[in-house]
């Protein structure tokens, strides 16, 4: 048992959703977790068929549930999460939505959105610019202090564990941008500063404070930057070739809101594991010194 028993795959019937099956697959394989497949979809089609539509191993058919449900996505999903008890969700970022000519004028379609809105279950959201890559290799978490970090940094550790890769933490502070992170341990030039090694220790001991020893031991290294947390987070990404990166939010995706988020949807190309906060849905998404006005 490691926490992660239960994966489920989105699906809405269209290709781009079906992009998550590699991912999906591999997580439940490792995790030695049971896959299911939900499908709403008006034209349902046999279960064996869909598995061979999702390019699903023979073997592996007997770990995969397939669950064909007609009507909407939002509702038939999102049951489905509360029914099985689900640890772990995989989706793209736009399914159906995407198939269209026109250019897209959002960066999560409606289906996603209703997910990650109303699930506390994590996501694994695979944005449109998503390259396949799988096995994954190490996460990159962003810490702030907020609760909802609290809440990522330790499901990211718990499930890098479970997998057996590392996990980096980032602390973006905000200001210009620096050529890249700074280890904890760096001697800092200004007086203010001198004091972030020991801040930055206890705001990961938080994060990390319901991991057992082994589970922690998966962080192994922990980084401060200055400037855009987004901008950050995508740099280091690239720097650090992390498969995922997980951040937390508040459950808030209104104008004006979850900006660090939208960036990352709109111009990441890994994984991203959105771990919903606590606290109410009028909260807003804040990482680092990022505080949405």
């Amino acid at each position: 048992m490691n926490g992660f028993d239960s994966v489920l795959l989105a699906l809405d019937g269209s290709a781009e959703a079906a992009r998550g099956a590699s991912c999906a697959l591999w997580l439940a394989g490792v995790l030695d977790a049971t896959l299911h497949v939900v499908h709403a979809t008006r034209h349902p089609l046999a279960a064996a068929d869909e598995l061979a539509r999702l390019r699903v191993p023979q073997a592996q058919g007997r770990q995969v549930v397939v669950h064909q449900l007609q009507g909407a996505a939002e509702p038939a999903i999102l049951e489905e999460i509360e029914a099985h008890r689900i640890d772990l969700v995989v989706m793209t970022a736009r399914g159906e939505s995407a198939s269209g000519h026109a250019p897209p004028t959002h960066a999560l379609g409606s289906v996603a959105r209703a997910v990650i809105e109303c699930t506390r279950a994590p996501v694994v959201l695979l944005p449109a610019r998503y390259r396949e890559a799988v096995p994954w290799t190490s996460m990159l978490a962003a810490a702030s202090g907020e609760a909802a970090a609290d809440r990522a940094l330790d499901t990211a550790t718990r499930l890098a564990a479970a997998l057996g890769i590392r996990v980096t933490v980032l602390h973006s502070e905000g200001g210009p941008a620096a050529a890249g992170g700074r280890a904890l341990g760096s001697v800092y030039a200004d007086a203010p500063h001198h004091e972030y090694p020991r801040r930055l220790d206890q705001l990961v001991a938080r994060g990390l404070a319901r991991c057992s020893q082994q589970q922690a031991a998966c962080v192994d290294d922990v980084l401060l930057c200055r400037g855009e947390p987004a901008a950050m987070l995508l740099e280091q990404a690239a720097r650090l070739d992390s498969s995922v990166v997980a951040l937390g939010w508040h459950g808030a995706l209104g104008a004006g809101r979850a900006p660090v988020f939208k960036r990352l949807l709109e111009t990441s190309d890994r994984a991203l594991l959105v771990v919903r906060g606590s606290e109410a849905s009028g909260a807003r998404l804040k990482v680092g010194s990022d505080i949405d006005d």
